[in-house]
């Protein structure tokens, strides 16, 4: 009886946290931009569970785009995306997805792990800097065979240029730590 009573106190208290939690999520999903398939140049996902749009100052390009026939063979196209976020003083952000040596099409799902030919990778970048000894670390997170995500092209249209989808990755860097890519959602004109 003891050990029911102690189990009904813990869901009890835990339930406001988890209301709590919830909100949160609800939160920074709506500070996403919305899914659309007509090439508004959006892109937006959530880092460990925290907002990420491309943000910057109006002169560096904080987002792009490309689809190029690259190899010689009839698969040999490359596609990315990628976003930038360098609002935070001197702080630097950038997520990017790449498929390679892979013709796209609609709708097509596409599992991100190891770069190389015929794959799709997911990866996150940090750069902090301190104002006064410059950059005080980097991190470069990856997908791999073992930790790795999904990019879905919801839309592929050649003739308008315009690529749309959404994805979700897990990436880990040199030292073993991981960073949670989810919620992802781009609608780009790309370039050729």
């Amino acid at each position: 009886m003891r050990k029911s009573y102690i189990l009904l106190l813990l869901v009890l208290f835990s339930l406001p946290g988890l209301q709590c939690r919830k909100h949160k999520i609800i939160d920074a999903l709506s500070q996403l931009p919305p899914e659309t398939q007509t090439g508004t140049n959006t892109f937006g996902c959530l880092v460990n569970g925290q907002v990420f749009v491309p943000k910057g100052p109006s002169l560096s390009p904080i987002l792009s785009s490309y689809y190029q026939h690259i190899y010689p063979v009839p698969d040999g196209f490359v596609f990315q995306v990628s976003a930038d976020d360098n609002s935070h003083n001197a702080n630097f952000f950038s997520v990017t997805i790449l498929v390679d040596s892979m013709k796209l099409y609609q709708p097509q799902s596409i599992v991100l792990k190891t770069k190389g030919h015929g794959r799709g990778a997911g990866q996150y970048y940090s750069a902090i800097f301190n104002g006064t000894t410059g950059i005080t670390s980097t991190s470069i997170y990856s997908t791999s065979d073992l930790v790795n995500g999904m990019l879905t092209i919801k839309k592929f249209d050649e003739i308008n240029q315009i690529a749309s989808g959404t994805f979700w990755f897990n990436a880990v860097n040199n030292l073993g730590d991981t960073v949670k890519i989810t919620d992802g959602r781009f609608d780009m004109h790309f370039t050729r």
